[in-house]
């Protein structure tokens, strides 16, 4: 009957039968779960060590063996549930897991870079840009950001953490202590300048250059050592590499087969070549690596500081005791302490509700306002200040204030400033021309003061308001007037203006020529007595019967021919004229008068005739 079906259909009944055969073989087989410290991540964990999983599965095909990744946090939880067979861990880890879980060094790692460097211990390298010439040494690491691997993490935290306590160094002294996971993250700050300084395991900065990801020319070691035969970077004394441990549930016939086919693992097979090591040998002594965590009073020796203080009770009892005493007395002190300070509360309240509310006038203020050292950097700032400058308050903060005036105006500034710190003045104000981040200038009315006596404080306030589009205005108007004024100065009408009055406001030159003054001599006299005060005849001209004045009572425009007005040296001229009324709102508030000669000679009495 199976020789009746096609080729096609026999081959995948083949292929069927073969694979439920396997998975019967595979249910059968028992499977060894490797635990690997995924010290450069999951990903990196499973490319360097699944094909040490696969040469074992062929050495050994009793069994079938498996790669978990571990994360450091992960790794207590994994052993502590036997959740895996055998781990591969740095040795401060497998020290803890020692004592706590009985877990049982079979072989150590050697280490290889290349065909030249093969080494079964390793070391911490701490690291720094080799740009920043502040850091040269340890001491230099205070008040730096360093970046670490894990705080288990022997070469990237531990070892180096021994020689800074050498140095008197502990990671409070550092500006921040970062915890990254992987050794390459670590890297990676640094080069980004997220940390100044960098700790992580030997081999790891090599390992980096050699896939691309650094070049190590930019970086410099810090505290650098040399050993004998090791060719990687390094700042501390040198530790075994990585065991190879057995977990106590695991069987010792498991155990022994996996060790020799590790021993007899060729340097040249592609589980060595993608775990970058030579192989694996005899397990090494990590009495250091027990001496170093007890130093450092690390898991597993950290549970002596209760015997450490149940010791220290049963024999300094009395010191104790005098401490206990000493404590109740100042209890008592601080019950009277507190009573006291109920009086204090509410006035304590009211100030830091006062203060609050400086603060918010400080920082909503509709002005710009700054606290300035008597050297001229700002200090403080508030918002608007920000605005008015168009920089962020970080880009502001220890500029000095001279720094952003425009150039000529900062003679003006430190005058100031000198007045201001001899106390010759208490306050000076100024506009100035500010030069934005765009390089546009904006002019600001730069207000300066200095703060009371007796608060000894070493600044100067200072109010800076934008005035920018008060200045264009005041600009455009000057403009407008100054073209107003050329007008007036080049018309050939004579073009006077009277208040309410009928004073002069203004002349223009050709009114003051025809009428024989100066344009001073005419402001501020009245119109009608100078040159208006009698008829053609010579007969007085009552002002109340006078058409041009007239406009200034019942306010509309009057136009007038062959009016006689009088000049300074007597002589009388006739005009044409128009006088028309302005007006603010329903106010009349004055009027224009523009006139010129009238050549035509009229033999008849001139009259005036109103529009």
């Amino acid at each position: 009957m199976f020789k009746l079906l096609n080729n096609p259909t026999r081959q995948f009944i083949s292929i069927l039968l073969i694979w439920f055969a396997t998975t019967l073989v595979l249910a059968d087989t028992p499977l060894v779960k490797i635990g690997v410290l995924a010290k450069r991540g999951p990903e990196k964990s499973l490319e360097r060590w699944n094909a040490t999983a696969e040469y074992l599965n062929d050495t050994l095909p009793a069994y079938r063996f498996k790669i978990i990744p571990m994360a450091f946090d992960d790794i207590q939880i994994l052993v502590k549930n036997q959740m895996v067979d055998f781990v591969i861990v740095n040795p401060g880890i497998y020290v803890n897991l020692s004592v706590k879980y009985g877990v049982r060094r079979v072989l150590t790692l050697v280490n290889k870079l290349s065909h030249e460097s093969q080494v079964s211990n390793f070391g911490s390298v701490i690291f720094t840009l080799r740009e920043r010439g502040s850091i040269q040494n340890l001491e230099d690491l205070r008040d730096q950001r360093v970046a670490a691997v894990h705080s288990t993490s022997l070469g990237g935290w531990i070892m180096a953490r021994r020689e800074l306590r050498v140095e008197a160094i502990e990671k409070w002294d550092f500006a921040s202590l970062l915890f990254l996971n992987t050794h390459d993250a670590v890297v990676n700050a640094v080069l980004r300048r997220e940390a100044e300084v960098g700790i992580v395991r030997t081999d790891t900065l090599e390992r980096m250059a050699q896939e691309g990801k650094l070049n190590q020319a930019e970086l410099r070691v810090i505290a650098p050592k040399s050993y004998e035969d090791f060719p990687y970077a390094i700042s501390t004394p040198l530790y075994p590499e990585w065991p190879f441990s057995q977990l106590p549930h695991t069987s010792l016939t498991i155990a022994r087969e996996v060790a020799v086919a590790l021993l007899e693992l060729p340097p040249d097979h592609a589980a060595a070549r993608d775990a970058r090591i030579h192989g694996w040998t005899i397990p090494e002594n990590y009495q250091t690596v027990h001496d170093l965590l007890a130093l450092l009073e690390m898991p597993p020796y950290d549970k002596n500081l209760k015997d450490a203080l149940y010791k220290s009770i049963t024999e300094i009892w009395y010191w104790y005791l005098l401490i206990l005493v000493i404590l109740l007395v100042l209890g008592i002190l601080f019950m009277r302490l507190i009573r006291l300070n109920r009086s204090l509360t509410a006035h304590k309240k009211s100030l830091e509700e006062s203060e609050q509310a400086q603060i918010v006038t400080f920082e909503q203020a509709p002005v710009g306002l700054a606290h300035i050292s008597l050297n001229g950097n700002i200090v403080r700032l508030n918002h608007r200040l920000s605005e008015i400058v168009a920089l962020s308050p970080k880009q502001i903060i220890d500029i000095n204030l001279k720094d952003l005036l425009f150039s000529d105006d900062i003679p003006i500034c430190t005058s100031a400033f000198d007045k201001l710190r001899n106390r010759e003045m208490g306050s000076v104000s100024s506009q100035l021309r500010l030069v934005c981040a765009n390089g546009a200038t904006k002019w600001i009315q730069l207000s300066l003061s200095t703060t009371p006596k007796h608060r000894n404080n070493d600044y100067l306030i200072a109010v800076i308001d934008d005035i920018d589009h008060y200045k264009t205005i005041e600009e455009e108007s000057l403009h407008i007037r100054q073209q107003k004024e050329l007008i007036l100065d080049i018309a050939d009408d004579g073009i006077i203006g009277i208040d309410s009055q009928a004073n002069h406001t203004f002349v223009n030159p050709a009114a003051a020529d025809m009428l024989g003054y100066t344009i001073d001599e005419l402001l501020n006299r009245n119109s009608h007595t100078v040159w208006h005060h009698s008829r053609e005849d010579g007969s007085d001209y009552p002002i109340s019967e006078c058409p041009i004045t007239r406009v200034l009572q019942h306010g509309k425009k009057h136009r007038g021919e062959h009016e006689t007005i009088w000049r300074k040296d007597g002589k009388s001229i006739q005009v044409d004229y128009v006088s028309t009324p302005i007006k603010d709102g329903e106010r009349i508030i004055g009027a224009v008068v523009i006139f010129h000669r009238n050549t035509i000679s009229v033999p008849d009495k001139p009259t005036a005739s109103a529009t």
